[in-house]
């Protein structure tokens, strides 16, 4: 695995078996967003959609709110930047979705998978996480370290710096060949109110626990908790 790691808009549900132009519906905005598609950079808007490959950005004390065919969510706090790589819900119910977090918080709510063969993962520069149906957020600072925590379910979540490193071509020094890697050296299952942290040279930590009682002040957690209860939020 490579060093990788969006509430329905009035009534409207997004349909067909793989969403071509919208892959994504703007369902939530407060502040600024703007989306880059194509290497043209427009504002994001209410009922605005965002395809594959486009890059997303908020601008500061912003919030966005996007929604997949399959009712998933993914929400991104201010001065966040992602990239949409893939979102699909094919007719037997599978769910496709990867996108790279670059910079900033991001909050998923994943909908359950409806069969067929479905990943929903969420990459960013040094590390990877892959759920089944969850509710997660994945924090990426400036100093590329990572906090995954999750909120219900489980993730897997991968560090990216679990292969050896090879040697610059230009100092033609012998490395070690190919060796076999224990999974769970590079891979943690984080399961519900733990989180992990990946540092910033992409070592991945153990997963520990986390307290609702230490989320009470984070405005984040409690804006999406709000928003996932249906109970609005702004």
């Amino acid at each position: 695995m490579s060093p990788k790691l969006l509430a329905l808009l009035g009534s409207a549900l997004l349909s067909g078996t793989a969403l071509a132009e919208g892959a994504a519906t703007v369902s939530f905005l407060t502040g600024s967003a703007r989306r880059t598609h194509a290497g043209q950079t427009s504002a994001l808007a209410m009922g605005g959609s965002v395809a594959a490959g486009d890059e997303v950005a908020t601008g500061t004390a912003s919030r966005l709110e996007l929604t997949l065919a399959d009712r998933s969510v993914v929400r991104l706090g201010p001065s966040s930047k992602l990239t949409l790589r893939e979102a699909e819900l094919s007719s037997d119910g599978a769910k496709k979705f990867s996108a790279k977090l670059l910079l900033g918080k991001l909050w998923a709510k994943v909908a359950s998978t409806l069969g067929g063969e479905s990943h929903f993962d969420v990459e960013t520069d040094n590390a990877v996480a892959g759920v089944r149906g969850t509710t997660f957020r994945v924090d990426a600072h400036h100093d590329r370290s990572v906090l995954v925590r999750v909120y219900a379910g489980a993730v897997a979540v991968a560090a990216a710096n679990r292969l050896p490193m090879m040697a610059h071509a230009s100092t033609r020094q012998e490395v070690a060949g190919p060796t076999e890697v224990d999974k769970h050296t590079y891979e943690k299952l984080v399961a519900r109110m733990m989180q992990v942290h990946v540092s910033a040279a992409g070592e991945l930590g153990e997963p520990e626990s986390f307290t609702a009682e230490s989320e009470a002040k984070d405005r984040w957690v409690a804006w999406n908790e709000q928003r996932d209860d249906g109970a609005g939020g702004r």
